[in-house]
């Protein structure tokens, strides 16, 4: 009978600790809803960031509807590294087209490939240390990645060109970035 009771007030414990670190996780929500719960939390955290791009980028992946707070900042710097790979990728197709002119322009995106090259790294790097919960490493590396971002994209300032044709790429690597950052800042409390 001891046995059997001690069982059961283990149990109630071990839910009821799971239910708390859950809640303050963000990973019980009153309305269910976790995404948009979390990019609430993210926008109040870093008011950059942009809500609406913040859940429709999440909500891409479907198990973003079932992870906890730890499954959705592994989802957001999965997002960050196919995002870099996809911009490596674009500035070499960009580049290989012969465009753009003038010729500074062209200077900006070789820099940028480079740049933008060692953020899909850094991410990767930073996603061994977020699934080892080292965040502060992986703090680290994704302010590095943001960094390499900006860099490209104030190239073209620095440089004179009018227009970046990757304007939206480095916003949207700035905006994931950011999400995947303030769900550590939400994970250490």
């Amino acid at each position: 009978m001891r046995n059997q009771s001690i069982s059961l007030f283990s149990l109630f414990s071990s839910i009821l600790h799971l239910f708390l670190v859950l809640n303050f996780y963000g990973g019980v929500t009153v309305n269910g809803d976790i995404v948009s719960n979390l990019c609430e939390n993210v926008t109040r955290v870093d008011p950059t960031q942009n809500y609406d791009f913040c859940v429709s980028s999440l909500e891409a992946n479907p198990l973003s509807k079932t992870s906890d707070i730890f499954g959705l900042g592994v989802i957001s710097i999965e997002l960050c590294s196919n995002n870099a790979t996809y911009i490596h990728t674009y500035i070499d197709g960009i580049l290989k087209d012969g465009k753009p002119e003038p010729e500074r322009a062209r200077t900006c995106l070789q820099e940028c490939v480079d740049l933008y090259s060692d953020a899909s790294e850094e991410v990767q790097t930073a996603m061994k240390a977020f699934k080892g919960k080292d965040y502060e490493t992986t703090s680290r590396i994704l302010y590095g990645a943001a960094i390499n971002a900006n860099t490209c994209k104030i190239g073209f300032t620095e440089l004179g060109v009018d227009f970046s044709p990757l304007k939206k790429q480095d916003y949207d690597i700035y905006q994931l970035t950011g999400i995947s950052l303030s769900i550590i800042r939400i994970i250490l409390g």
